[in-house]
């Protein structure tokens, strides 16, 4: 599985690569200052009535995100994921993270609502490095890419996956 999480990232983390200006580490630090530079509104909500807009790079990173999620969460449900596989997740979600950052075009208000939403898929990644079976770590990952869903227009992410049950009233 360790070979299979790294083919489905490097693919597009290697193409992202390839861009000018695209940096391939993440910190927290970093996030937070470029959420900053756009506004953060503190509390995700939706364009209107409407979900919002996505573009190429951030389709593709969220679903490289999931992607990997995804092949990591039935270990974790059997309380058995090798910590050498979390923190290969946290290292693909970090660059995945910071290739939409590099790439962001989204208008600030989207902006804004989408640095909530990695926010929590870095704390998320965050409690996965210390401690692989916290379920701050794969649940709140899985949460934070239903909210993605919940706010954000990305053709065939809720046919993908089984709509969830919790509130998305945040």
């Amino acid at each position: 599985m360790k070979h299979t999480i790294a083919a489905v990232l490097s693919a597009g983390v290697f193409a992202a690569s390839l861009q000018p200006g695209v940096v391939l580490a993440q910190t927290t630090d970093d996030h937070a200052a470029h959420a900053h530079e756009h506004g953060d509104a503190g509390s995700l909500s939706l364009n209107g009535s409407q979900r919002w807009e996505t573009d190429a790079p951030l389709r593709l990173g969220m679903t490289q995100i999931r992607v990997a999620s995804a092949m990591l969460e039935p270990a974790f449900a059997a309380r058995q994921l090798p910590a050498a596989q979390a923190q290969q997740l946290v290292a693909a979600v970090r660059d995945s993270v910071a290739t939409m950052i590099a790439q962001c075009q989204l208008a600030p208000e989207a902006d804004a609502n989408l640095h909530l939403i990695l926010g929590k898929i870095l704390a998320a990644t965050s409690a996965l490095e210390s401690e692989p079976l916290s379920v701050q770590g794969i649940p709140a990952l899985m949460a934070a890419l239903d909210d993605y869903g919940h706010y954000f227009n990305h053709p065939g992410w809720s046919e993908a996956a089984p709509e969830d049950s919790h509130d998305h009233a945040h």
